[in-house]
């Protein structure tokens, strides 16, 4: 009877144990998130390059260049506003030429 308990409890040290590590998507790396994404509303639009720049393009406010790093599902863009520094900082999804920055979703321009 005991052997028995001690098999319950270390299955659950175990499930608790990894049940806090979470699995990097395959999917979201620099390469993947290269090109021009463009929100459904027609308001934002990010382009992406290789070397790690950018360039938002917003609304009628104009364009704002600035640079960007992926670490596991987190991407964080900086760039400046006037002479502001903006750091925002997204979790990242991709599903084929759909981007989703936290809930806002992207669309991959051809």
């Amino acid at each position: 009877m005991k052997a028995k308990h001690l098999v319950v409890l270390l299955c659950a040290v175990f499930l608790l144990v990894f049940a806090g590590c979470k699995t990097v998507p395959a999917n979201v790396n620099s390469d993947s998130v290269i090109g021009t994404w463009k929100d459904s509303y027609g308001l934002t639009e990010y382009k992406f390059e290789p070397d790690g720049k950018m360039k938002i393009e917003a609304l009628n406010l104009g364009s704002f260049k600035g640079s960007y790093s992926i670490a596991n599902d987190k991407i964080t863009i900086e760039y400046s506003v006037v002479v502001k520094k903006v750091t925002d900082t997204y979790s990242l999804k991709l599903d084929g030429n759909t981007m989703y920055l936290d809930d806002k979703e992207f669309t991959r321009k051809k």
